[in-house]
């Protein structure tokens, strides 16, 4: 009996290892699934399936504002949770407007670009607004604008430094980049360079595409002439602007983004060549190209990293490189033209034809790096200053941040903020005063912004004589 009873008790417990081992198989091939789908590209597009565009942007991982790209769509929506659930929180009114395009700036702050289109005599007007709710409600900023026919494109550093390209000059042929640094109620032109070509003649050239990294450093992607590209870059804020990659080398350029004050990409293309190509100096050389062997007609280019690259285009072929640019796999293939790529941290945002708007979030990078607290810093302005300058920052996170003056001799001069603040963009004023109010003398000074206990960034701001 102890016999026939130990058999039995060892075949139950045999039986109830190989039940739970199935369960466990299932729940890794679950947990595979998952990791696989989660490693996709997918799209979140809230609107019924069409070949029409999806057009906005994302300010963070979780905060977006998009609309359809039709002459029929008058709606915006919103979402704070990543795509997963949509409002509408705007619409047109007048059912011959159409929105353009929308350029959020931070949570709170934007810009639109809406047509008023009439079916006869084919009169039409554009109109430029501004939000500072969100995209709640719209302020129409036109009257402010630069009488220029072609305004395109519209970029923000921050809710007060901006700029817009409008064309070309009609005599000297140089883009018309004007500047904003009051949020669009005054603008005024920079300084573009007449720019000739090896015939030689004046080169007609106009932007497609602002990127800057900070309130000083910034690029543009361009179109010259037919079928033609070439690129600026600004030091000094975008007063200034000069040739990077030179006429006659590539064509059309529709994209451009940079790590650094060095490193970057530009992709773009005429009817059947790509242009893609990396740098390590600025486009003072090239590090890498890959135009002959590129696999579509290149639109959208974004770090995700200092060394994780992704490229898109027509058709949606989505390229990846994680060696900075040196080498690509195609990662997935969408139905889809891209017109643009977005990165917060690990999270992608891909906008579309065909009704794209695709999401992608990194597991193993998540999971193999803590995600940054300092989602860019941008400086302050102006700089130099007189009575007072603006520092601006925004946070991946919610963070403990401290943001201290110094003097030259290191000997501190006023806090500016000691405290938990939100995952947002923030900007703070400082009059030129110490801790005790007291004004202080005209200089050089420094601002150290701590995030949770680690310092981030030091910068220098001069004083100048009141």
């Amino acid at each position: 009996f102890l016999v026939l009873r130990g058999r039995h008790m060892l075949a139950t417990i045999i039986n109830e290892r190989g039940f739970v081992k199935k369960v466990i198989f299932i729940i890794l091939v679950l947990m595979i699934l998952s990791y696989i789908n989660a490693q996709e590209w997918t799209n979140i597009s809230p609107f019924p399936a069409s070949y029409t565009g999806i057009k906005g942007n994302f300010v963070s991982a979780n905060e977006g504002w998009i609309f359809q790209g039709s002459s029929t769509n008058r709606d915006i929506y919103y979402t704070e949770d990543g795509g997963e659930n949509w409002e509408i929180i705007y619409s047109l009114e007048d059912p011959l407007e159409f929105i353009i395009s929308l350029h959020m700036i931070d949570n709170q702050h934007g810009w639109m670009h809406k047509k008023w289109q009439n079916q006869y005599p084919y009169n039409s007007y554009h109109s430029y607004l501004k939000t500072t709710d969100g995209g709640y409600s719209w302020e129409d900023m036109t009257d402010n604008l630069p009488e220029e026919s072609n305004i395109y494109p519209i970029y923000f550093i921050n809710q007060n430094i901006g700029f817009l390209g409008a064309g070309s000059d009609p005599s000297n042929y140089q883009a018309l980049i004007y500047k904003t640094i009051d949020g669009g109620e005054n603008w005024y032109l920079t300084n573009t360079p007449i720019v000739y070509s090896s015939y030689p003649s004046l080169v007609n050239y106009s932007t497609n595409k602002l990127f800057f990294i900070d309130v000083s450093n910034g690029w543009a992607a361009c179109s010259a002439y037919v079928g033609s590209g070439l690129s600026l870059y600004t030091t000094d804020g975008g007063e200034n602007w000069d040739v990077g990659i030179e006429p006659g080398l590539s064509p059309d350029l529709f994209d451009i983004h940079f790590t650094d004050i060095n490193s970057g990409g530009v992709v773009g293309h005429n009817g059947s060549f790509p242009y893609v190509v990396f740098t390590e100096n600025n486009f003072e050389t090239i590090s890498y190209q890959h135009n002959y062997t590129w696999n579509q007609l290149s639109q959208a280019i974004c770090y995700q990293n200092d060394s994780t690259v992704w490229i898109s285009g027509s058709p949606g072929i989505i390229n990846r490189s994680t060696n900075s640019g040196e080498t690509f796999e195609i990662y997935q293939t969408i139905d889809t033209y891209v017109n643009s790529i977005q990165f917060f941290n690990n999270t992608g945002f891909i906008f579309g034809l065909r009704n794209g708007l695709f999401k992608f979030v990194d597991i193993v990078s998540s999971s193999n790096n803590d995600p940054p607290t300092l989602n860019y810093f941008l400086g302050n302005y102006p700089n130099p200053f007189r009575p007072s300058t603006t520092i601006v920052f925004s946070l991946y996170t919610r963070s403990n941040v401290e943001l201290t003056i110094y003097n030259i001799k290191g000997q501190k001069m006023k806090t500016l903020i000691n405290e938990f603040l939100e995952c947002n963009y923030h900007s703070i004023n400082w009059n030129g005063d110490d801790d005790f109010g007291k004004k202080v003398s005209a200089g050089i000074y420094f601002y150290s912004l701590s995030v949770n206990g680690k310092t981030e960034v030091i910068k220098k701001c001069v004083m100048l004589n009141q």
